[in-house]
């Protein structure tokens, strides 16, 4: 049977209140040549009959379920295992989040018309816990220049909004990379790595509605409540040095990225000195895992 042009992986828990929402956004799309594949981990509401209910009727939505709560990295990792071929697309998709009419049809065209690109980052607004929009993120990222350091360079710099995920990718770039959903905050490496491999195009029109809601992983302060989305199971809220992690993967991208050393080089000079820049909250680091352990503050650092 040949395999579906894009895969959707859509991890999910305890969803019951917009997952039909989000669900049916997909299967309205004008473009329909893909896959939905949802991995519920562990939910213990109404979850599972509906996707059950979905999966019975089109033969797109495929099912799984984990027996425990696993954790969101851990959710995020098992959806790529339906990418069965290079030539594939692939995105990330928000158990309440919507997509617009044409925002995936949309996106496939930028990539089967642009080999150079590498992913599609969608436009995005917000919705409120009915549906209704509340405002637009106009932090995009656009980073179309042919010079890799360029490319780098805007990354570090820009301030934008996280979505590329929730974009369009190509899978043979996926593949290839250092960068995954391994821990808290890979999503701002895994921009970083792709702009090291290719280019990465904000394409206008339909959007991405993303919803904010109490119940959203946003809305996280502490480290012990990240843990409880990340690792359900660890035994209290333990050490975490984001920013130094962070920096600690962007080498390491870098490092496994296919660039000349001419420009491996003037990219670690880069780091080099966004690691000054970013002292600060390198320090933050270090004095909030101290204050952790001594039980004065549990605030995360990011």
């Amino acid at each position: 049977m040949r395999a579906r042009k894009v895969v959707i992986g859509l991890p999910v828990y305890n969803g019951q209140k917009y997952i039909g929402a989000a669900i049916e956004s997909h299967l309205s799309q004008s473009f329909g040549d893909f896959d939905l594949v949802i991995s519920d981990n562990g939910s213990t509401d109404a979850t599972p009959d509906i996707c059950d209910d979905y999966a019975g009727k089109d033969s797109r939505v495929k099912y799984l379920r984990s027996p425990q709560n696993r954790g969101i990295l851990w959710n995020h990792r098992r959806v790529m295992e339906a990418i069965s071929s290079p030539d594939q697309y692939f995105r990330w998709a928000g158990g309440d989040d919507i997509l617009e009419q044409g925002l995936l049809e949309g996106m496939v065209q930028v990539l089967d018309r642009r080999p150079e690109v590498v992913a599609v980052m969608p436009n995005t607004r917000n919705i409120d816990e009915l549906g209704q929009i509340i405002g637009s993120m106009d932090r995009s990222l656009d980073v179309q220049s042919p010079d890799v350091f360029e490319r780098a360079h805007k990354i570090l710099m820009a301030d934008y909004q996280h979505v590329v995920a929730y974009g369009l990718l190509r899978a043979s770039t996926l593949k290839q990379m250092r960068t995954g959903p391994n821990y808290v905050g890979w999503d701002e490496i895994f921009i970083w790595e792709l702009g090291l491999r290719g280019k990465i195009v904000h394409m206008p029109g339909p959007a991405l509605l993303r919803r904010f809601h109490r119940g959203s992983i946003s809305r996280v302060k502490t480290v012990k409540e990240m843990r409880k989305w990340v690792e359900p199971d660890a035994k209290g809220a333990g050490m975490n040095f984001p920013h130094w992690t962070w920096t600690y993967e962007r080498v390491r991208a870098l490092l496994g990225a296919p660039v000349s050393g001419r420009d491996r080089l003037r990219i670690a000079r880069l780091l080099a000195r966004d690691v000054r820049w970013r002292r600060v909250k390198l320090a933050r680091d270090v004095t909030q895992a101290a204050r952790r352990t001594l039980r004065l503050s549990d605030e995360y650092t990011f």
